[in-house]
């Protein structure tokens, strides 16, 4: 017979864990599994690539990342009174509530939100915070796996997570998956009382779809075709955690310094509107380009002569791990868990985490053709990565030896 599997996660946007689970989704046996897929609300432009083998249930929290003014009137609509208020009154209390205000929002979501009156053999929360609460509170299963997508000391520091309904949601699941050893210690020194259901199960990404996908023409990017100059290209969630603004602040520095260079920036967020601002500022529409999300980003990055990532904080950046499938050469931010991610000099360059480190390293990359082909070649002859992911992933399932998984 077969098992029955939830996961859970926000929704389908372009973001890591997103296209991370899309790619186990894509792994999964279904001659052994059956699987539902249970989304707080059904928006996001990967959505439609869910494959055809998974349940998709009706939406949890419909309008969930729908602005509250456009929110109240489609609960009106649809007779949603019990989750209108429950967003009324989560918004209201998260505005006076420290960071994103997690834990104030939860304490009102979890009356507003239905429970799972199904039984599953096992329930997967693939996103923290919200998502893990809800399976750890709302779902009956045999086996409750939680995710950790993020760099816990950092979130903290920020104010973004609830150590108490962290704590709680840790005491009722089975596992916690963290994406990254350096995840998993920070995770572990704020909870060492649960560091014994820690596992670390690296974010994949297909590379022969990567590889495919980058062929498609895209009406919104054409890879330019100039005998000199240089393009960049990154893809991430315009929000500060990201570093976006140090990329906008090490092209400039860039252009200053004489270098011709396009830098394509492939996602949305909050500070979209900051950047195309600043953009405009500095001089750099022609130079800074913002394309807004894209469902497919890979020919943009295929079309770079390097891939930069500018982050101050990640877990196990799903973004890096495409732009090393398509063999580009790769510039991070010297944070932890670009330190395992990239073997720097081999897989890619480590830079300061500064717009001038971040300038000097593309600048430097940009001017030695030589040491960017050398890059790519290692990168073809290094094969695939984390080729072991999918069997540790079912070992927490079938409840096999995770430890012994090579």
């Amino acid at each position: 017979m077969k098992k029955r599997l939830l996961f859970v996660t926000q929704y389908l946007h372009t973001g890591g864990a997103e296209k991370s689970l899309l790619t186990l989704l894509g792994e999964l046996d279904y001659g052994r599994y059956d699987v539902d897929l249970l989304l707080f609300d059904h928006s996001g432009a990967l959505f439609p690539l869910v494959p055809k083998q998974v349940n998709v249930l009706p939406p949890l929290f419909e309008t969930f990342t729908d602005p509250l003014s456009s929110a109240v009137p489609k609960l009106l609509k649809r007779g949603r009174y019990r989750l209108l208020a429950g967003r009324a009154l989560a918004s209201a209390a998260a505005k006076f509530a420290k960071g994103k205000g997690v834990g104030v929002r939860w304490s009102i979501y979890r009356h507003a939100l239905p429970a799972r009156r199904e039984a599953y053999d096992a329930a997967i929360s693939y996103l923290d915070f919200h998502c893990n609460y809800y399976v750890a509170e709302k779902v009956r299963a045999r086996t409750k796996i939680l995710y950790n997508h993020m760099d816990y000391g950092y979130s903290e520091q920020q104010g973004w997570p609830c150590p108490p309904l962290e704590r709680a949601s840790f005491a009722a699941c089975d596992y916690i998956v963290t994406v990254a050893d350096s995840a998993k210690a920070s995770l572990a020194r704020y909870f060492p009382d649960y560091a014994p259901k820690m596992r670390v199960i690296h974010n994949r990404v297909s590379a022969e779809t990567v590889r495919a996908m980058a062929g498609e023409v895209l009406a919104a990017f054409q890879k330019p075709e100039r005998k000199s100059g240089i393009t960049v290209a990154t893809v991430a969630r315009l929000g500060e955690e990201k570093g976006v603004r140090l990329a906008l602040e090490a092209c400039a520095l860039l252009v200053r310094a004489g270098a011709d260079v396009r830098w394509y920036l492939v996602g949305d967020g909050l500070l979209r509107g900051e950047l195309e601002a600043h953009a405009r500022e500095l001089g750099l529409t022609e130079r800074f380009i913002l394309l807004g999300e894209l469902a497919n980003p890979y020919p943009v990055m295929d079309g770079c002569d390097i891939y930069v990532q500018p982050s101050l904080t990640e877990a196990h950046c799903i973004a890096v791990e495409e732009a090393l499938a398509l063999a580009k050469p790769v510039v991070v931010t010297d944070i932890p868990s670009f330190r395992n991610q990239i073997e720097n000099g081999v897989s890619g360059v480590i830079a300061p985490a500064s717009a001038e480190g971040l300038a000097d390293a593309i600048g430097r990359l940009a001017a030695d053709r030589a040491r960017r082909e050398s890059l790519q070649r290692q990168l073809r002859q290094a094969g695939g990565r984390h080729p072991d992911e999918l069997k540790r992933f079912y070992s927490l399932i079938e409840g096999g030896d995770y430890e012994k998984v090579t």
